[in-house]
């Protein structure tokens, strides 16, 4: 009989996280999820476990690791956002104050450093490990603290891929755009602007699901990806491409082509 795969996952209780939670299991690139969150209520799945776990606290996390008592082939570093602060916490602003900046990198960006130095140094040959960042690492935003931490988990993941490779371990990330979570709530709490603002900076015209997200999450953690490693996957709609360009042009037979269609 195979092993049981397992994988655990951190911040998998709810939201995000729960989303791939689903998709590793609905796609078959594991038997088992362990989740790490703060949150303990059960997941109503016999394959879900969860474990209490602040994902900043080594010896949180090592008390969560022991509890599960296996070793995982999927490791995902998703804990993270601005829980209870929002946009208007010390923390996001360019002058902020140093221990609210620290706070906020520590959970979106060291706490995926702390987990894999725990996790991390029991994986085998055909591991993955597959870490939450975000479009605020790779353009410049309002969101200081938060955009700096998510760009070193960019960077993280380039240099750990250089290490984990030769073991024949993965280790990617995820950017997702814009999700209307708590975050974007607080960010643009109308929703009629915040439908506006979608469409004026992305080019498919329409947000992200936290379903988008996972898919990718699972994509990159199944064997389907065997040859990525050290990359971060963009799930923003064209994003990071740039605004989308509306108009309408001539081609070269002389039919007329526009965007959107009009």
């Amino acid at each position: 009989m195979d092993e049981e795969r397992l994988a655990i996952v951190t911040g998998g209780a709810r939201g995000l996280g729960l989303a791939m939670v689903d998709a590793l299991l609905g796609q078959g690139v594991v038997d088992r999820v362990a989740v790490f969150d703060l949150l303990d209520d059960p997941i109503d799945d016999e394959r879900v476990s969860v474990h209490r776990c602040d994902v900043t606290d080594a010896g949180s996390v090592r008390a969560a690791y022991a509890e599960v008592g296996a070793v995982p082939r999927v490791l995902v570093n998703n804990a993270g956002g601005d829980p209870g602060s929002g946009v208007t916490a010390a923390a996001n602003g360019p002058f902020a104050d140093p221990g609210e900046f620290r706070r906020m990198v520590d959970l979106n960006f060291t706490s995926a450093h702390l987990v894999t130095s725990i996790v991390g140094p029991d994986l085998t040959e055909g591991a993955a490990i597959c870490s939450t960042a975000s479009i605020a690492g790779q353009v410049a935003s309002p969101l200081f603290a938060y955009g700096a931490a998510k760009c070193a988990v960019i960077h993280w993941t380039k240099s750990m891929a250089r290490v984990l490779g030769p073991r024949g371990i993965r280790i990617n990330a995820v950017a997702p755009g814009i999700i209307r979570t708590i975050l974007w709530e607080q960010l643009e709490p109308d929703i009629d602007r915040y439908k506006q603002n979608v469409v004026s900076r992305i080019p498919l015209l329409d947000d992200q699901t936290p379903e988008d997200i996972a898919d990718a999450v699972a994509f990159l953690c199944s064997g389907r990806a065997r040859s990525i490693t050290g990359q971060t996957l963009a799930i923003d709609g064209g994003m990071t491409a740039g605004e989308p360009i509306f108009g309408s042009w001539e081609t070269a037979d002389g039919r007329s082509w526009s965007s959107p269609p009009g």
